[in-house]
């Protein structure tokens, strides 16, 4: 799927912690999707803060599928 291919390159191309939250909530790597509060215990950040860093890396991820 072209949009997947296009989701993996976007992924390298955003900041590591970014990309790292996104794999870890949806399951990008082949493990199973985090909860916003295991990311946080995982990254030493609260769930809230991932919340955040998760909502701004979906609009950029948003913004490059729709080519804006």
């Amino acid at each position: 799927n072209d949009n997947l291919k296009h989701v993996g390159r976007m992924l390298g191309e955003m900041e590591e912690r970014e990309a790292c939250i996104l794999r870890m909530r949806f399951g990008l790597d082949g493990d199973e999707p985090k909860t916003l509060k295991e990311i946080g215990e995982s990254l030493g950040l609260t769930r809230e803060r991932v919340r955040q860093i998760e909502a701004e890396a979906l609009k950029q991820l948003n913004k490059g599928l729709l080519g804006e």
